[in-house]
């Protein structure tokens, strides 16, 4: 194939990712607004306005911070970030909540790690670490944290998690405002600080220690460091390029191992370059050095994955003897999004859990999982309310759950519970405010859309096209997944830069941050 024929072919690839991003998500937003299941009130419709009006404004304004002294310019950002963390923190603390007695998994993640730290043999969750082995990272985090403030202090305490977890949240707006900085120069970066200010997740859940929260840093900081080495590569040091992929191979290999739709970053790269103008004649070219970044990325990620499952069944802290038996198969989770409402189910649970081996519950699932496509595919119907239902489910609320997961096992109710806890006195106002927050990110993702699928250049545009393949991978994999509105959280930072692409200046010259 010649070079202009290759060209025109991923200038029309670009264009169909960015026309099914544009057709898929519309289309799933419409139905969900037809179908009545979203609230356009007259303050959520108030809201709307304001953000629309604010949105006009910062983008008049924002080309101010250009003209900063560079001095006056890290003071000014770097007041915005300790800002954050404070706000963050305060929240952490005002919902801060004793998940050893809450009524969901947290409550196994805390009181093993807590328990491991003490120095005792928690037999209790053996079972559930051998059934839902995804959590054991998260678990593991907490215990290499809550060990040596146990050897210090002699107690552990709700707090020392949330403040981890609220680290975590903010090292992931960091992330963000990294990612966009690198796109857009400091507008970029003033622009992101304000979103991720604004942004009421990250203060609802610092309290929800949990694998999606710790998850979120990891995944925005790989694509940060990934859209980093990819526009500098030809500006740095061979030492500096290997040791960069295999830092970003471990990074995404450890956000795979956190939560388990991480490992669609690996895709995401691959397409990504793939439809990158120049990639394959810069291949041709470069051959060997391309081999061998591949290696050393996967090296990264091998080393990480295997070196924690080593670790994991020899330090001698879990007894999973059970897994055998208990082990919760991908085929399980795949046949419960195939069946009912496409979310978590009890009896599905309870089926995959009568058989003894994980080569029966395979087998008895792939059985399931036929039936169901059967059915689904005979009536067309049924297919629709399927997966129009699971969409609503995983892309129709803006705050993710963050509201139901505030009280699970609340230390003391306090005055931001009314305004962040689900059954608060003013849940509404912050659902409304929630909401039209989040479609204003993705008004951002639909009009970068457009002008990708008209073939325009736009600012940032490497890093939205990035964005927009990251989005549709999480469509396609929680469309046959367990539905969960937690489930796209950890990629939030996609929608945040599509909402920075909003008021980030429209220019195409990257500038120095």
């Amino acid at each position: 194939m010649s070079a202009l024929n290759q060209s025109g072919l991923q200038v029309w690839l670009r264009r169909a990712v960015w026309l099914l991003l544009l057709g898929s998500f519309g289309c799933i937003f419409l139905v969900i607004a037809l179908r009545g299941h979203w609230s356009f009130g007259p303050r959520r419709l108030l809201f709307c306005v304001l953000l629309a009006v604010g949105v006009l404004i910062l983008r008049r304004f924002l080309p101010l911070v250009d003209r900063l002294a560079p001095g006056r310019w890290r003071a000014l950002f770097g007041g915005g970030l300790v800002l954050l963390f404070a706000l963050q923190l305060g929240s952490g603390f005002l919902l801060l909540q004793d998940l050893t007695t809450s009524p969901f998994d947290t409550e196994a993640v805390l009181r093993t790690a807590t328990e491991l730290a003490q120095g005792a043999v928690p037999a209790l969750y053996n079972d559930y670490f051998a059934s839902v082995d995804t959590n054991v990272l998260c678990m593991f985090v907490l215990y290499w944290m809550y060990r040596p403030v146990y050897l210090l202090t002699g107690s552990t305490g709700p707090a020392w998690a949330m403040g981890l977890n609220t680290l975590f949240l903010f090292v992931a707006a960091v992330c963000v405002c990294g990612t966009a900085g690198h796109l857009w120069g400091r507008r970029g970066k003033a622009a992101a600080l304000i979103l991720c200010l604004l942004f009421l997740p990250y203060y609802a859940f610092t309290s929800f220690v949990y694998t999606d929260t710790m998850a979120a840093p990891l995944v925005a900081g790989s694509l940060w460091g990934f859209l980093a080495l990819e526009g500098r590569w030809n500006r740095l040091s061979l030492r500096t390029r290997l040791l960069s992929c295999i830092g970003l191979g471990f990074l995404v290999g450890t956000a795979f191992l956190m939560k388990g739709n991480a490992l669609l970053l690996y895709p995401a790269f691959v397409v990504y370059l793939a439809l990158r103008p120049g990639f394959w004649a810069a291949l041709r070219r470069c051959w060997r050095s391309a081999l061998a970044t591949v290696l050393l990325f996967c090296m990264g990620s091998v080393a990480v994955v295997f070196g924690f499952n080593a670790y994991k069944w020899n330090c001698g802290l879990l007894d999973l003897s059970l897994y055998e038996s208990m082990h919760t198969p991908i085929t399980h989770w795949i046949m419960m999004g195939l069946e009912n409402d496409g979310a978590f189910s009890n009896d599905s649970y309870a089926y995959t859990g009568r058989f003894s081996t994980i080569e029966e519950k395979k087998a008895a699932n792939l059985a399931r999982i036929q039936t169901n496509l059967k059915h689904l595919l005979s009536s067309p119907q049924s297919l629709a309310w399927l997966f129009f239902t699971k969409a609503e489910t995983n892309w129709g609320d803006g705050l993710y759950t963050a509201p139901q997961t505030v009280n699970l096992a609340p230390v003391q109710r306090t005055w931001l519970h009314e305004w962040l806890s689900v059954d608060g006195t003013h849940s509404d106002v912050t659902a409304d405010f929630g909401q039209a927050f989040y479609w204003m990110l993705w008004a951002g993702a639909f009009i970068a859309a457009i002008r990708g699928i008209r073939n325009r250049r736009q600012p940032g545009e490497s890093g939205l096209f990035l964005c927009a393949i990251c989005l549709l991978g999480n469509l396609s994999f929680l469309t046959l997944w367990e539905a969960n509105a937690r489930y796209p959280f950890c990629y939030s930072c996609c929608l945040l830069l599509f909402g920075v692409s909003l008021l980030a200046a429209p220019h195409s010259e990257i500038q120095s941050a």
